[in-house]
This record gives structure tokens, sequence and C-alpha cells, in this order.
């Protein structure tokens, strides 16, 4: 399931495996059933969307499990992928820190505790020097 994800990780990447699975339907549609490319084409955009207009349909046995085929790739393969990408761009988190942002504030952390350190080391040896407590 990783190297799904990996391989569909942006809606670039899943039209573009979208066009492939077109295409490749295209082609087995028309060495099946021995239509044109441009009939064919529209058959597999029409069968992959559940359209279907009839006006195109597979005569023989091979033609619809091609048919049926594409019509699950379609609507449980890819649908789903294309709907889990685009809730995820919806539902980013737009005040999250970037990895940048993250090392900045930890370095700036960083330094605030040693200038902290620096001065509590400072003012205690003064008080001490003093003669006095070195509480505060």
């Amino acid at each position: 399931m990783n190297r799904l994800q990996a391989a569909t990780d942006t809606l670039k990447e899943l039209a573009l495996a979208y066009v492939v699975l077109l295409l490749g339907f295209t082609l087995l549609f028309m060495a099946i059933e021995g239509h044109n490319f441009a009939d064919s084409l529209y058959w597999a955009g029409t069968t992959a969307t559940s359209t279907g207009y009839g006006d195109i349909s597979p005569k023989s046995t091979a033609g619809e499990m091609l048919a049926l085929a594409l019509m699950h790739i379609s609507i449980f393969g890819v649908a789903p992928l294309i709907v889990v990408r685009l809730v995820e761009r919806l539902n980013q988190d737009r005040d999250a820190f970037t990895h940048e942002e993250q090392v900045r504030i930890v370095e700036t952390l960083a330094r605030i505790e040693q200038a902290v350190a620096r001065l509590e080391a400072g003012r205690f040896e003064r008080v001490d020097g003093a003669g006095g407590s070195a509480e505060l």
C-alpha cells in the first residue's frame, strides 16, 4: 500500500496514472472490439466515469469483462485515491509549523536558555562575591 501511496502522492501523479489507465483500456478495447482509437477512448472515458451512454458498448464477452474491470478499477481504485488527495489538501493545518520553523524555534530556545544560564551564573557570582547569600 505504501508503494501505491508513494506513486500517487500528488494529484499530478494520480492524473498521470489515470491517463495511463484510460489509454491502456482504450488499446485493449480497440484490440478486442475492433473500434478505432477515438471511439475506444470515448468508451474508456464514459465507462471509467460510470456514465456509460451505451452508444459504444462491448459486444463480446471479453469486451464486457474489460468493461467490468475498468468500472471497478476506476470506482474502487482511482476515485478513492483522488478523494483522499483532495481531502488531504483541504485539511492541511495552515497554522502548523514547518520543519524549518521548528528547527529555528529550537535553536532560538537553546540560545535563550544559554543566555539565561549565563545571567544566572553572573548574578550568583556577584551575590556570592559580596559575601551574601547565593539564593535569590
